[in-house]
This record gives structure tokens, C-alpha cells and sequence, in this order.
């Protein structure tokens, strides 16, 4: 019984009965010898009265206690009389894709299909064989047992999430099908119809797969309102590499879904779940509005982002999730010979120092560019004499700035080792230079192979020259041409970048000369500055991992007035900003669901262990393979939106400065481009599956067709409403049927009109009355 309390009515069916009993006559015995045929006459006639008059009052109990049962829906348990009759193959798939988070009418989509599935479990027999499948991204069977414990099973639909990313319903029924059946097989997909989780069904081979055995049985849980829904999106921070005080660039994204609803909201923009800016937006329907997002990191380590709007149907998409793996301020060392003099006012490290705190200075005020001011206070300057130089500063520094120090075979080779391995080094050459050690220890290639084989790995492709230029000869003072504003070290200037350097004059300069064609290292350099002979001034190139950044100039104003000048300052910042060196540890901000995400190390940590956890804190060990330089890892499992967490354990010799563990961080965010609620019809469903045959039901878990569409167990109101009906017609029959009495005939032959009978049949009727009252 589906609706037991209704049985509390079934006494009423005994009101017939009473009545019955209440309204019968008592026949008295009369002997009178004149009429003794005619009382035995009647006696027959009463005696089938009596039995019809039984039989109304049957048929009347029947009727109200149909009507009990009708309300009380009875479920008829089907039974085979030969025996040996094996259960049914049941199939449930729970549609778990991101959609099925919308919240319409109190309950969410996927409440509304887990409802459905626990009273789908409630209908099946012991000997029924169930399989519950989660169909998100990939299907998941999370049981496949007999329905003997429904407990455990009802656990399990409890158990069941969306996910992060449309649902894969082909690949389900796939799945299910490719499985050998127990018996005659019925599945249930409770869906919202999505069109994304539905789209890959159309023309599929499972659709032909169904065969007459199987019943499809789609039920559509989803919304039947219009959705009003505001979704933020974003892009992923642009710089792997973020450092303390540089900003990082975001894009944020509000999409208004509804079709016809503006929506005014607020974009919060958060960090660590503390608000940085905030922005009020105006969307018309079907709107995207795009914004620009600058965040500045004050502090080193994993910070935790996201912009967030306002709570709404759909709690999933109001979060875009972000995160930032800030690493602590630039070591730049500059090293320079100390001056002649002791004293000197022009020594060869003074300009660099001074020019990359000079936007920190107060005298620069409001004319300070903000990105210039902001990369300067990332920066963590040190400057030291050739003679200091060692291993330890050069494994912890990120840029060298060299500043007329000559080269040897001691130096040469450890500063390529560093700019290789990922490193930045600045050369800027001066009167105590001689360019052939730099030559053969930074441009050319070494007597080594090349590590792992890289072909072009040790090859810039360009050459220092011998210095040319006097200084006292002001008309052969050169000016600088064909800036490469487009290059992110000239990126502050804008496309008047000529005006800015109209006035600098270069007096005397290493000419750099560039391969012809051939060279397979020609295609790794990039001239960034040239005279008007077309000699570069200014080039970069890549050197193993690293970047090289070589003037020809000095760094002092005794070859050139640039150092005096103000493009001096952000041409310095940018340059170190550019080419510092690659973090220990990259990984990435944010990923799709179930897009691999990586962590790079570097390959002087070959012993480092690294472990992943999910937003639920399940930890998985990630397996380090060499790329290159780099050991790479990827954690694989990222179906679940939210934040995740890289440990890294460089396993390093205590006092090498390595830390001993290294968090990082990346976040998972809904695969879904502005939250996409349009379904499929029925029309549209049937369609998707032909030439599969379907029951497609639009209701919920106390559709009476759930019960029927399961083989072992039925409703049958349906069929008590024909009984009743039939009772109705066969009480009304058996009340308007009397026996009738002796033919009254019409002279010889003939029947008595219509008058006469109707005249006899009263007579009779009060004579028989009147005998009884006797």
C-alpha cells in the first residue's frame, strides 16, 4: 500500500451490511386453504428476492471497499506459480553533473533525483539485482549487489555530489549495456536534460544497443521554472612566477544567464577570504561583463583568491577560485670592480644600485610609474666586488648584473651553468672587459655536450667586438634607433618611444655582432636596441633556461648618458623583472575539472617527494618524471571544485638553505561556460535516442508509472477503477431485476397490453404487501 492511512476507512464497507440487516421483512405464515397455490407461488418469488437483495447488499460492501482501496493505492507483488523465478537487473544512474546543483522549489536537481532513487530501491524485490551509477565527467559504479539491504544502498544514493563539470550520460549507458544482464533489464536516468550532458548520445552506437529486453526509463528531476542565474568566470593569473609587490594581472567575468531578466550584483574580488576591491555591475540578459583585476601580493606563500558574487539558485558558479603561489622578493646581486679611488663618485656598481631603488625614493613622487614603484620593492638588492663571488651567492640569486667585471676560466663557466639552469644574467661591459673570454665562456659553446642533448641549448649566436668610439669626440657621439617597444623590457614606454630616447648619445660601444644565417643558435637572440648602422646595442637571448640580456654599452656615463637619464630606471626594473630566474617550484593557479594539473621542480631537488590534497583533504603521492631540466608532476584526479594543495619535501642537506617543505596551491572551477541550464525536451529526448524506445516521465518520486515501469512490483488502482466500475453496473442491474409473475393473456393467444400488465404486477405487489403486514 502506497497510502496505508486510507485503510482506517475500511469499516464504512460495512454500512451496506447493516442496512441490510436493519430493512429486513419477516414473512408470516397465513394458512388459508383458498390461496395455498397462490402463497406457494409467492414464496418462490420471495425466496429470489431475498438472494438479490443479498447480492446488493455483496455488491454495495464491494463498492465502498473499493473506493478505500482505490485511495490507499495498492501495490500487487507478481509471483511465478511454477517457481524458480530470478529477479530483475535494475540500473539507476544519478545524473551528477554540475547543472544538477540548481536549487528550484526548496530542493536542488540532484536532491530531487536521489528522492527518486531511494524510492525506486523501496519498490524492488529481494532477488532484484541493482547497479548505481554516478554519471558526472566519467561514470562511476558505486554499488552493484542485490536489493536484500536497501539500507546500505539508500547510504550510498546519500553519498552521491555534483561535480565540476557536465555530466556524461552516453558514456553511462555505455557502460551498462556492455555489461551482460541477470535477467530482463530496466534503467533509470534521473536527469535535469541538460543539453551538454546529453549531447554525445546523438547518433551514438549505445542507442542501438538497447535490444527489446531492456526498458529506458527517463525521468527529468530539473527545473520547471525559468533560472535566474549570475555565474562568475575568469582566467587563470597570467604569471606563473609571481613575486612579492608585482602585480598580477586577472580577468574576471559576470554572465547573466536568465533570457529575459536584468540582474544588478556586486563583484567582490577576495584574497585569503579578506576583500580587496569590490565593483557594481549592471547585466542585461544574456550579458557578459568582463573586468581587469590587478592584485599586488604583499606577502610570499599560497594565497588563496576568488571573485564572488552574491548567493543565488545556483551556489556553484557564484565563486570563480584562484590561487596565487607568491614567492619571496627578487635577489638581485650586482657585482662591479670597486673603484680606482677609494671614494670615487663614479664606481661601476653605483648606477645599477641606484637606479633600481630610485622609484622607492621620495624626491620621485607622484611621477613614479606604479608598476616601476611595485617592481622595485620586490627587489632585494646586493652588490659585491668580483673577489666575493661564490657558489652559495650564485645558487640563491635570481639576476647578475655584471658591470665591467672582466672574465675568466673560473667564473665563466659557473655563470653559463647558472644562467642555464634558469637564472637571469645582465652584462654590461666597460673599460676592464676584454670580450673573448665572454666569447668562449658565455656565447660560444663549450667543450661539453650539451646537457640531455637539446640541440642550440649553449648557442646565443652572437659575439662581443672590440670596443670603438671616442668619447672626446662629441660628432661621433651615436644616437640609439629601432627600439623594440613590443619587448616587455621597453613595455612602459609607449609608442612614442623614440621622443623618449631621442636625446641619449652612445660615445663609445662593444659592437655586437650577430650570425648570419646558419647559425643554429641565430634564432635564439633578439635585438631589443640598434645604432643607425643597424649594430645592436641591446640584445636578449635565450642561454638553457635562462635569459641573457648583453649591452654594448657601459653602465657608467663615461660611454654613454643613459645611465643619467630616466629611461634608464625602468629599462634596469623591467630587464629584472623579465629575466629572473624560474622559481624553485611552479604550479599551476587553476585548471578545468579532471584537466591534469603540473608542478615543476627544479632538478637540483632529484630527491624531492611530492603529495597532493583534495578540497576533501585525501592526500595522493604525485610520481616525478624529468623534462629537461625539470622534474614534472600532475595531479590527476581534479573532478571536485575547490582549492588543492601541493607539499613539496626537497629532502635537502641541512644548511643549504633549502626550506624544508614548500606548500603550493591551485584551484578546480566549474567546467561550464556561463552556467548552461538549457534542456532537452521530451520531443528533443526521444529524438537524441532513437532509435531507442523510452518512458519519459516528468514528475517526481510519487509518479504512480515508477511502480508500474518496475517488472516485480505494480499498482493496480487502475485496474480497481474498471472493477468498481463493473460493480456499479452490476448492483444497478441486479436492483432494477424482479422475478417476474404468471403471463396474463389477452384472449386465446394473446399477450396482455402494457395496461393490463403494469395493473396485475401493482396488484400483486399490494397483495403481497398486505400478506405480510398481516
Amino acid at each position: 500500500m502506497l497510502n496505508p492511512l486510507f485503510l482506517w476507512f475500511l469499516p464504512l464497507a460495512l454500512v451496506p451490511i447493516a442496512l441490510h440487516l436493519i430493512t429486513l421483512y419477516r414473512l408470516r405464515t397465513l394458512e388459508l386453504p383458498t390461496y395455498r397455490f397462490l402463497m406457494d407461488s409467492y414464496i418462490q418469488q420471495r425466496r429470489k428476492i431475498k438472494l438479490l437483495e443479498f447480492l446488493l447488499m455483496l455488491l454495495r460492501t464491494a463498492f465502498v471497499a473499493l473506493i478505500v482501496f482505490l485511495l490507499a493505492r495498492p501495490v500487487l507483488q507478481k509471483f511465478n506459480f511454477l517457481g524458480g523465478q530470478s529477479g530483475r537487473d535494475v540500473a539507476i544512474v544519478i545524473d551528477a553533473g554540475a547543472p544538477m546543483g540548481l536549487r528550484t522549489g526548496g530542493s536542488t536537481s540532484l536532491e530531487r533525483a536521489q528522492t527518486v532513487a531511494r524510492k525506486i530501491v523501496e519498490l524492488l524485490a529481494k532477488d532484484d539485482h541493482v547497479a548505481l551509477i554516478r554519471a558526472g565527467e566519467k561514470p562511476e559504479v558505486l554499488l552493484n549487489r542485490f536489493a536484500s539491504q536497501p539500507a546500505a544502498i539508500d547510504q550510498e544514493i546519500g553519498k552521491i555530489k555534483v561535480g565540476a563539470s557536465p555530466s556524461n550520460i552516453a558514456a553511462a549507458l555505455e557502460d551498462i549495456f556492455n555489461t551482460t544482464p541477470r535477467g530482463t533489464r530496466i534503467i533509470y536516468v534521473l536527469t535535469d536534460g541538460n543539453k551538454r550532458g546529453w549531447s554525445g548520445l546523438r547518433g551514438h552506437p549505445v542507442t542501438r544497443l538497447a535490444g527489446t529486453d531492456n526498458q529506458l526509463v527517463v525521468m527529468n528531476v530539473g527545473p520547471t521554472e525559468p533560472v535566474v542565474n549570475l555565474a562568475a568566470v575568469g582566467d587563470p593569473p597570467r604569471a606563473l612566477n609571481t613575486i612579492v609587490g608585482l602585480p598580477v594581472m586577472l580577468s574576471a567575468t559576470v554572465v547573466n544567464t536568465s533570457k529575459d531578466r536584468p540582474k544588478d550584483t556586486t563583484l567582490s574580488v577576495m584574497l585569503d577570504d579578506q576583500q580587496v576591491t569590490q565593483m557594481n555591475l549592471s547585466l542585461q540578459p544574456g550579458q557578459r561583463i568582463t573586468r581587469a583585476v590587478t592584485l599586488t601580493p604583499s606577502k610570499p606563500g599560497l594565497l588563496r583568491g576568488k571573485f564572488q558574487l552574491p548567493a543565488d539558485a545556483f551556489p556553484d558558479d557564484d565563486a570563480y577560485l584562484f590561487a596565487l603561489n607568491v614567492a619571496p622578493k627578487l635577489n638581485v646581486l650586482v657585482v662591479a670592480p670597486p673603484p680606482a679611488t677609494p671614494g670615487a663618485p663614479e664606481s661601476a656598481d653605483l648606477f645599477l644600485r641606484t637606479a633600481l631603488s630610485a622609484p622607492l625614493a621620495a624626491e620621485w613622487g607622484d611621477q613614479t610609474p606604479v608598476d616601476t614603484k611595485k617592481i622595485a620593492s620586490s627587489l632585494e638588492v646586493t652588490a659585491i666586488p668580483p673577489a666575493s663571488l661564490t657558489d652559495a651567492l650564485i645558487a640563491n640569486v635570481d639576476v647578475i648584473m655584471l658591470s665591467n667585471v672582466p672574465l675568466d676560466a673560473t667564473w665563466g663557466p659557473k655563470l653559463r651553468k647558472f644562467v642555464e639552469t634558469g637564472g637571469g644574467l645582465f652584462i654590461f661591459p666597460g673599460p676592464a672587459v676584454v670580450p673573448a673570454p665572454y666569447n668562449t665562456y658565455i656565447f660560444g659553446s663549450p667543450a661539453t655536450p650539451t646537457p640531455n642533448g637539446l640541440p642550440g641549448w649553449n648557442l646565443p649566436g652572437f659575439t662581443l667586438e672590440s670596443p670603438v668610439g671616442n668619447v672626446d669626440d662629441e660628432a661621433g657621439f651615436l644616437p640609439v634607433t629601432g627600439i623594440d617597444l613590443s619587448h616587455p623590457i621597453f613595455s612602459a614606454f609607449n609608442e612614442q618611444g623614440s621622443e623618449y630616447f631621442g636625446t641619449v648619445r652612445i660615445y663609445r660601444h662593444f659592437p655586437i655582432k650577430l650570425p648570419l644565417g646558419g647559425h643554429p643558435g641565430a634564432g635564439r637572440s633578439s635585438v631589443l636596441m640598434r645604432l643607425p648602422d643597424r649594430t645592436p646595442m641591446l640584445v636578449e637571448s635565450r642561454l638553457g633556461e635562462g635569459h641573457l640580456l648583453v649591452a654594448g654599452f657601459s653602465a657608467t656615463p663615461d660611454w654613454s648618458n643613459l645611465p643619467l637619464k630616466p629611461e634608464f630606471v625602468p629599462i634596469l626594473l623591467r630587464g629584472v623583472a623579465y629575466a629572473r630566474r624560474a622559481p624553485n617550484v611552479e604550479a599551476t593557479a587553476a585548471v578545468k575539472p579532471n584537466e591534469p594539473a603540473t608542478i615543476r621542480i627544479t632538478d637540483r631537488w632529484n630527491d624531492a617527494q611530492v603529495e597532493a590534497t583534495d578540497p576533501t583533504g585525501k592526500p595522493t603521492a604525485i610520481a616525478l618524471h624529468r623534462d629537461g631540466t625539470k622534474l614534472v608532476g600532475g595531479m590527476i584526479e581534479t573532478g571536485r571544485k575547490g582549492f588543492y594543495n601541493f607539499r613539496v619535501t626537497p629532502r635537502a642537506a641541512s644548511g643549504s638553505g633549502v626550506p624544508d617543505r614548500i606548500d603550493m596551491g591551485f584551484a578546480v572551477n566549474l567546467d561550464i561556460s556561463g552556467a548552461d541550464f538549457d534542456a532537452l525536451s521530451e520531443a528533443q529526448m526521444r529524438q537524441t535516442l532513437e532509435p531507442m524506445k523510452i518512458t519519459y516521465l516528468r514528475g517526481s518520486s510519487n509518479d504512480p508509472v515508477l511502480a508500474s515501469q518496475l517488472t516485480q512490483k505494480r499498482e493496480i488502482w487502475r485496474t480497481l477503477i474498471w472493477v468498481m466500475f463493473a460493480v456499479i453496473g452490476v448492483e444497478f442491474l441486479l436492483a432494477t431485476l424482479r422475478p417476474s409473475g404468471p403471463a396474463v393473456t389477452r384472449g386465446p393467444g394473446r399477450p396482455a397490453g402494457f395496461r393490463e400488465r403494469l395493473a396485475q404486477r401493482i396488484n400483486r405487489l399490494l397483495a403481497g404487501a398486505s400478506t405480510e403486514g398481516d
